[in-house]
C-alpha cells in the first residue's frame, strides 16, 4: 500500500476526533498532571510529561511524524462541548504490509462512558476504508479497562506476549487484539 496521509477529523455520534493542535498543550498537560498517578501505571510516558512546554515538543513530534506518515495521534472530544477528553493515535504502521496499531487514553473521570470504544471505531474504519487489512491493539495485561476496548469492539484476541514491556522498572506482559478487513464482513 502507498503512504497516505490520514484525514485530519474524523467525527463519530457523540465525539469526534482530530489532529493535535499546539493550543491543546496546557489542558493536555493538566490532564497528565491530574491523572498521573492512574496513567503512570500503565503507560511509561506519562512521568516524562513534566511541563507544559513538554507537551508542546509532543504535538510538535506528532506533526513531524504525521508528515512522514509513521504515527497520526489525535485529542479525542465531546461532540457539542468540544471537551478534550484523551488521545487516540495511529502508530507502529507497516505499509508494505496494510496494518498499523491503535493506542488510547482518557482521563480517568471519563472511563466507562464508551468513548474510546467509539474513537476506536471511528479510526478503524477509517483505516479501512483507506486499505488497511489489519488494526491490532495492545495493552497491558493489568489494565483490564483497556483490554475491555478491544473485546467490545469485535476485536480477536491472539494471545499474550510475556515480559515484552519494562513499565516502572517492571517486566510486563501483553495483550494482543486484532481486527482485520475481512472481519467486517462477517
Amino acid at each position: 500500500m502507498e503512504k497516505k496521509s490520514l484525514s485530519e477529523y474524523l467525527s463519530g455520534e457523540r465525539i469526534y476526533i482530530k489532529k493535535h493542535d499546539v493550543s491543546l498543550a496546557p489542558t493536555m498537560y493538566k490532564y497528565v498532571k491530574e491523572d498521573r498517578e492512574r496513567i503512570s501505571a500503565f503507560l511509561p510516558w506519562a512521568d516524562k510529561i513534566k511541563t507544559v512546554n513538554d507537551e508542546v515538543e509532543y504535538i510538535n513530534l506528532t506533526h513531524k511524524r504525521w508528515n512522514d506518515f509513521t504515527y497520526f495521534d489525535y485529542g479525542i472530544f465531546l461532540q457539542g462541548q468540544d471537551l478534550y477528553l484523551g488521545n487516540i493515535g495511529v502508530h507502529s504502521i507497516k505499509w508494505n504490509h496494510n496494518c498499523a496499531e491503535l493506542a488510547y487514553w482518557i482521563l480517568g473521570k471519563f472511563e466507562g462512558k464508551g468513548y474510546i470504544s467509539e474513537a476506536v471505531g471511528i479510526i478503524e474504519m477509517h483505516l479501512f476504508d483507506l486499505g488497511f487489512n489489519r488494526v491490532q491493539i495492545r495493552c497491558s495485561d493489568l489494565n483490564e479497562r483497556s483490554a475491555g476496548v478491544p473485546e467490545r469492539c469485535g476485536y480477536a484476541y491472539e494471545g499474550t506476549a510475556r515480559e515484552d514491556a519494562v513499565v516502572n522498572g517492571k517486566y510486563r506482559n501483553t495483550k494482543i487484539y486484532s481486527k482485520l478487513s475481512s472481519d467486517l464482513k462477517k
